[in-house]
């Protein structure tokens, strides 16, 4: 095998690696960059995040361990962008890119979501540099329902996914069924589109296992509350409101802790009152914890002290919060929709839910909780199922994928 160090460029136009996940534009998108580029870089490789500077404090350059740099470009002004003003400094960024890259070329470039990809082609092209695109999540086309919970997206993403789907170099996909996504929805080459499976970190995210972890347990058996943990940006793609309305139909008596975890989009305060709105009606005040975005190692702790996660996204490429959960000996009812269906295995380390009845969602939820000692099993399960999985086994099939693109 070729042990060869690498030059890396990974293109992250509309939100940075330095955010913290679940604020601004930050997801699980930062989470699987910024986790692939910290194992890349302690495997010996050279890797640089260009991101678009959105404030004026940060520094242009931020070096996060050996081999690994932020580069902040002066794309439009340093302030938070809403998702859909990216579009006017896509120009400005591939210019400043390739300025970048004519003084320290890289070897590869890889483009996170299609800003990154639409801003990157013409730097690559001009450069000779081979072009690797990641997507995290496609437009849905306008005729689609949108009661699916995608948004309607400008003719600019439709047009630009696929035009990334055919002009850049190799697509890679997080699960087969983004795979799928990319060849239905946007007539991408199925010789073109690898799957680059997630890792996920074990031991940031462990089950819970010290005093106060048995007391809890203790307490549960006794007939103490449970708690139903949800995580991730507060948008209406998430499909919070639907696990509201499901924890609200459990009578009271034997309805779980709600605690919510993450922070609004620029553009997302209006759903944010919905939600608040949605508790209080349905007189959940007491019972329900909105924390706010976390640091990774507070999410672990919060992740591991709960009783059950609830993932009712209407549209995940994978649903990486599923694995954190998974990795903390933590069950998951997950929406049967898309990547969802290969981050929990139904039946083994939690259960897969169709539709937006809420009715249907609470009774899954008070089956699952009302038997102890099959939550146990699913939760023993689900930690053997993402001990397979690691960030280092990720970025060693990227370096695969890399090599092959290069000497093509």
């Amino acid at each position: 095998m070729d042990t060869a160090s690498l030059s890396i460029g990974f293109v992250m136009l509309h939100t940075s690696p330095l955010d913290v996940p679940g604020t601004k534009d930050a997801g699980g998108m930062n989470v699987v960059v910024r986790a692939q580029a910290e194992a890349l870089a302690a495997a010996g490789h050279r890797v640089r995040i260009f991101t678009r500077r959105s404030d004026a404090e940060t520094p242009s350059r931020v070096e996060l361990r050996p081999n690994l740099t932020v580069v902040l470009l002066d794309a439009g002004a340093p302030r938070l962008l809403a998702k859909g003003e990216h579009e006017s400094v896509m120009v400005q960024f591939g210019d400043l890119l390739a300025d970048e890259l004519r003084a320290d070329p890289v070897q590869v470039l890889h483009a996170e979501h299609w800003f990154s990809g639409i801003a990157a082609l013409p730097v690559a092209r001009e450069l000779g540099v081979p072009l690797v695109q990641s997507y995290h999540s496609i437009a849905a086309p306008p005729e689609s329902p949108l009661g699916e919970g995608e948004r309607p997206e400008s003719p600019g993403r439709l047009a630009g996914e696929a035009r990334l789907a055919n002009e850049a170099d190799l697509i890679i996909a997080v699960s087969e069924a983004e795979r799928a996504t990319v060849l239905a929805r946007l007539a991408g080459d199925p010789g073109r589109v690898r799957v680059v499976p997630l890792g996920v970190d074990t031991e940031l995210f462990h089950p819970c296992d010290t005093a106060a972890c048995e007391e809890q347990r203790d307490w549960l058996r006794g007939g103490g509350r449970a708690e139903v943990i949800l995580v991730g940006r507060l948008h209406p793609l998430k499909g919070f409101d639907l696990a509201i309305d499901a924890i609200a139909r459990i009578p009271e008596d034997q309805r779980p802790s709600l605690r919510i975890v993450g922070a609004p989009p620029p553009d997302g305060d209006e759903y944010v009152r919905a939600l608040h709105d949605a508790v209080a009606q349905h007189g959940m005040l007491r019972t329900t914890a909105f924390d706010g975005a976390l640091r990774r190692r507070e999410l672990a702790e919060r992740i591991r002290s709960a009783t059950l996660m609830l993932v009712p996204s209407h549209s995940e490429t994978f649903g990486l919060v599923a694995l954190e959960a998974a990795a903390s000996g933590v069950p998951v009812i997950a929406r049967d929709a898309g990547g969802l269906r290969e981050a929990v295995i139904a039946g083994e380390t939690g259960a897969l839910v169709a539709g937006d009845d809420a009715a249907v969602w609470a009774d899954a939820v008070l089956e699952m909780l009302g038997d102890a000692a099959r939550l146990k099993e699913m939760g023993d399960a689900a930690r053997t199922h993402a001990l397979r999985r690691s960030w280092q086994a990720s970025s060693e099939r990227l370096v695969e994928v890399y090599r092959d693109i290069i000497g093509d």
